[in-house]
């Protein structure tokens, strides 16, 4: 049944792909902006991040808000990180309460199960005792006030005009591509199409709860070095030491750089989604 779906943060790199699947398959998009849009075939409505939000005839909320963690974490930073994520998402919750919204999509990420090591990671694992594992959780308890909430435990997002793949493609076509410390830590990874999909999939077939966005296949940094050089046809020489990354940005490589998160998407699994890019390889030759 097509629904009208409010998507937060629907102007982003995510956003849009998610907002052009959502109206192919039938459905009715609202986006909603910080600064006004006009003449665009979207519905858009106008919401700073702060306050009341309109969520009026909104079926559906899929809030995708937060500011980017690929940076040193100042305390300045930390304020915006929480503000952006915890902050907006009570706020979508109260609106939704207010407007009879039953339904919230909302975003997380593989950083709550923190550094694991070896150790497989479904969706029932517990949560890790870092930073990022303490924000992503806040992010998950204040989506969880909403009637009926799904958590969307994103990894590395892998997509042709996407951030993290175009600064992996820089630095591997410069010739000075390689493993960051040991290399030895999982690397949670996904395809933009599978993102999307996947997202698609848990608001049509109505799943509530954490939901792990990662491909089936598990990587280690080394793995993943390897493949990318391969399929860019450049060196992967080099490695990035742990303390010169630790230097250079701080908490940010421990726990965004150098964790270990072997996670495994046994939601989507379970329930029959069938991923378009399951391993690494096919991922590559279609990104490179």
């Amino acid at each position: 049944m097509a629904k009208t779906i409010g998507i937060i943060g629907a102007s982003g790199w995510l956003g849009r792909s998610l907002s052009n699947a959502l109206s192919a398959k039938g459905h009715r998009v609202v986006g909603f902006s910080r600064s006004e849009r006009m003449g665009q075939e979207m519905n858009w409505r106008t919401w700073s991040g702060e306050g009341e939000v309109d969520l009026s005839g909104i079926d559906v909320v899929i809030n995708l808000a937060g500011e980017s963690i690929d940076q040193r974490w100042t305390e300045a930073k930390k304020k915006q990180f929480h503000e952006s994520r915890i902050g907006v998402t009570e706020e979508i919750v109260r609106g939704m309460e207010k407007c009879g919204v039953a339904r919230l999509l909302n975003a997380s990420a593989v950083g709550i199960y923190g550094d694991q090591g070896k150790r497989s990671l479904p969706e029932m694992a517990e949560p890790g005792d870092s930073y990022l594992a303490g924000l992503c959780l806040a992010w998950e308890e204040a989506a969880n006030d909403a009637p009926e909430a799904t958590v969307l435990r994103t990894g590395v997002v892998l997509g042709k005009d996407g951030g993290a793949w175009q600064k992996m493609t820089k630095v591997f076509k410069l010739g000075i591509g390689g493993k960051l410390g040991s290399g030895k830590q999982w690397m949670p990874w996904i395809h933009l199409a599978d993102e999307v999909a996947a997202i698609a999939f848990c608001l049509e077939e109505e799943i509530t709860g954490p939901v792990n966005l990662v491909a089936p296949e598990s990587v280690t940094n080394l793995e993943f070095t390897k493949m990318a050089g391969s399929a860019l046809s450049r060196p992967t020489f080099f490695t990035a030491p742990a303390f010169a990354l630790k230097a250079a940005l701080g908490d940010f490589a421990e726990e965004g750089l150098l964790a270990s998160q072997r996670v495994v998407p046994k939601i989507l699994q379970d329930r029959g989604f069938e991923f378009r890019f399951p391993d690494l390889r096919s991922a590559l030759k279609d990104l490179a």
